[in-house]
């Protein structure tokens, strides 16, 4: 089971502001050399906001963050927190849930469906401290 990440509207203005003028910059003075180096530089900008995800698959999760790709084994994770901390995370929201385990130690994610989310984990690993905030009721 696939989860998008959830997008803050902040990061939205931010992102697509320096695309664009990443973009139109250069190609509005007719400097050729600097739109194609900004082209390279926002398709892997944009990559990393396309490309931001967790899937669920069988006994693992795949943390998806443009071309890095993270595996966390589900039988691995201790306990499951609610977040809002501005650290660098493969997660694209301050709304974040952070996931500590043993190899790993601990990543903050930001999936979009959090309840949904935490709700199939459990369904692998029963053994998982959560926050109840992140429980349904």
């Amino acid at each position: 089971m696939y989860f998008e990440s959830k997008k803050d509207t902040w990061m939205v203005v931010i992102l697509w502001a320096v695309v664009l003028s990443g973009v139109f910059i250069p190609l509005l003075k007719g400097q050729i050399i600097n739109l194609i180096i900004m082209l390279i530089l926002c398709s892997i900008l944009l990559w990393f906001w396309f490309r931001t995800g967790y899937k669920i698959d069988k006994d693992r999760l795949i943390v998806y963050y443009g071309p890095i790709r993270q595996t966390i084994y589900i039988e691995n994770m201790e306990l499951i927190l609610l977040a809002k901390m501005p650290i660098i995370a493969p997660a694209l929201s301050l709304d974040r849930i952070q996931i500590r385990s043993g190899k790993y130690d601990l990543i903050a994610i930001s999936p979009k469906d959090k309840f949904t989310f935490v709700e199939e984990l459990m369904k692998i690993n029963p053994d998982i401290s959560v926050d109840k905030r992140l429980l349904k009721e």
